[in-house]
């Protein structure tokens, strides 16, 4: 009996410490960053476009914020020329003015609590 109740209790620590352990999952930040991409870029006129992104994933993190950057570099920084949007939709735009004789790159960019994901330049 003894022998039993010892492999009751052993069997029980061991299926505690398998869902304890097994529950936890570690993740990488790419897998917790959120993903967007630029759609679209559309001239209005001389000094004007308007530009949209999309959030494919959020990765599970509620969305702070979203926004573009742009500049004449062809991977424009986040930091700087931003223009900034806190929305539910998973689609959003801005119309911008830029300078009529230079050429823009556009990047869109979502944070959530572990970071921000960032797209890739559009012309």
């Amino acid at each position: 009996m003894k022998i039993r109740q010892r492999y009751i209790a052993s069997f029980s620590i061991i299926v505690v410490l398998l869902f304890v352990f097994g529950a936890c999952q570690k993740h990488t930040l790419n897998e917790v960053l959120p993903v967007v991409q630029m759609t679209s870029v559309v001239k209005l006129g001389n000094d004007s476009v308007v530009v949209t992104g999309t959030v494919v994933t959020d990765n599970g993190g509620a969305l702070g914020y979203e926004g573009f950057c742009y500049g004449t570099n062809p991977l424009p920084d986040i930091t700087q020329n931003q223009k900034l949007f806190q929305t539910d939709s998973v689609h959003f735009s801005a119309h911008l003015y830029v300078n009529k004789d230079s050429t823009y790159y556009f990047r869109c960019f979502a944070a959530n609590s572990f970071g921000y994901g960032v797209s890739g330049a559009m012309k």
